[in-house]
């Protein structure tokens, strides 16, 4: 039960339809009850109702980014019609007696649950029934049974020339691990780890690392659930002889509800250490990893994506690359007043020094990787990438940029962001020839154009240019 899948598939549509034939049908009742059309006028009326408030409080929602975040139209829609059907279901049984009445009743919180899903479905947040209710689909990973490495990737490739490569499995594996807070003290929950085929080998190679972080609210599994990016991972590997990044999905918010900024603070403790200290050192000292920077890569949705442009520029001794969706122009969670009250004692030049602009106009060069991707529908993520990508390309990162088609704010645009991206950040990281490390436009990857033509702006953290 906890496995079905509730993002696609017979559950959302049959709420859907459920709900829809349940207002059609009590709408044929009363008029075959009162034999007039006026009989209709309640529903009608509860259906424009619940349309035009669902449609208003998502728009402005969305368009004062309460969330921190864009919602996307898709989502907006999604809601308007939900609680177009939820209205008239209200108004229903409000209007009616008897049978209708108790129908229609039993029919609001269905109504309300369809809606939900029909929500999910365009975001992609839940996959599954267990995401749903908290329960992780992914059971304890056993590193301690992983071989060291022998070999570094490009030796790998070469024996895979040659026809001599180890036995490796078809797929690569997906498990929980518990990663100690020892530095941080930070209390994470536990990370999700994908290990690749060639990491399963009796000899396995010295491979590259990217971290992932989900958004907020959010959890580890998320990255794997809702994204689906070891089927992503599976199919590289497969293309490359069982090669792949090791993706470690570490939590950064330690609560769903916590919007820990990815800084260490009083508030929700030292989060930017335990990514950048002890998930790093847990990594080195219990995969089969590369330690040099430029195999490592960082990445993230939403918070997490801005999570990465501030770690990325801020650790490039940790970090060559980083592959964004999503991002937001800095840290935020609340007015910007509060925040430097509640996560930096008051200090507003330690805020700004976790800002990303700031960040990178504080360096004078950068040999990183970044690669920034926004759903098409996403508009303030879009433009949050023409603020931030113009002045990584000023200070000399390698910088891509890109939209992805019929998606806003949501999972669907992680996935073929990952999948666009991944070849590029394989090719940087050793794992396939430098030919393999172009983004090829696409009917559903639209390139945007990156100069270094920058202008001094002011912007809050909500991304208001």
């Amino acid at each position: 039960m906890l496995g079905l899948r509730i993002d696609s598939g017979w559950i959302p549509a049959t709420l859907a339809v459920v709900t829809c034939v349940a207002v059609v049908g009590l709408a044929a009742a009363r008029i075959a009850d009162r034999r007039r059309i006026r009989a209709v006028g309640a529903p009608c009326v509860g259906a424009a109702g619940g349309f035009a408030l669902g449609f208003a409080v998502t728009w402005l929602l969305d368009r004062f980014t309460v969330f921190g975040v864009s919602l996307g139209m898709k989502v907006v829609w999604a809601a308007a019609a939900g609680t177009a059907l939820v209205g008239a279901l209200v108004a229903t049984s409000i209007a009616s007696s008897g049978v209708v009445r108790t129908i229609a009743a039993v029919m609001v919180p269905v109504g309300i649950l369809s809606c939900a899903a029909n929500i999910n479905v365009v975001y992609g947040e839940y996959p599954t029934l267990g995401s749903a209710l908290g329960v992780s689909a992914f059971s304890d990973l056993d590193v301690a049974a992983l071989r060291p490495a022998t070999m570094t990737v490009g030796q790998w490739r070469r024996m895979a020339r040659d026809g001599g490569l180890p036995r490796v499995p078809g797929h690569g594996r997906v498990g929980s691990v518990d990663i100690p807070a020892t530095a941080s003290g930070f209390r994470a929950r536990e990370a999700v780890v994908y290990l690749p085929p060639a990491a399963l080998s009796d000899r396995p190679p010295r491979l590259p690392v990217m971290l992932m972080l989900s958004g907020q609210p959010g959890s580890p599994d998320r990255t794997f659930l809702a994204g689906g990016l070891s089927d992503v991972l599976d199919s590289y590997a497969a293309a490359h002889h069982g090669l792949a990044p090791i993706v470690i999905s570490a939590d950064q918010l330690g609560n769903p509800l916590h919007n820990t900024l990815c800084v260490d603070s009083a508030k929700y403790g030292n989060v930017e250490t335990y990514l950048t200290r002890d998930v790093t050192d847990w990594a080195k000292s219990r995969l089969p990893v590369s330690h040099d920077a430029r195999q490592w890569a960082i990445g993230g949705f939403s918070q997490g994506g801005t999570c990465t442009v501030q770690l990325g520029p801020s650790h490039p001794d940790l970090y060559g690359s980083m592959l964004t969706v999503g991002s937001e122009l800095g840290p935020h969670n609340g007015s910007e007043r509060s925040m430097i009250r509640e996560f930096f004692d008051g200090d507003a030049a330690a805020y700004r020094r976790h800002v990303p602009i700031d960040i990178m106009r504080a360096r004078s060069r950068s040999d990183q990787m970044l690669i920034m991707a926004s759903g098409a529908m996403d508009a303030e993520s879009i433009r949050n990438i023409g603020a931030i990508a113009p002045v990584a390309k000023s200070i000399g990162m390698d910088v891509t940029a890109f939209t992805v088609a019929d998606t806003g704010h949501d999972w669907h645009a992680v996935r073929r962001a990952f999948e666009a991206g991944l070849g590029r950040l394989g090719a940087r990281m050793g794992l396939a020839d430098e030919a393999e490390g172009q983004i090829v436009p696409s009917p559903h990857i639209h390139m945007m154009a990156v100069t270094t033509d920058s202008h001094d702006m002011t912007y809050d953290m909500k991304g208001k240019h």
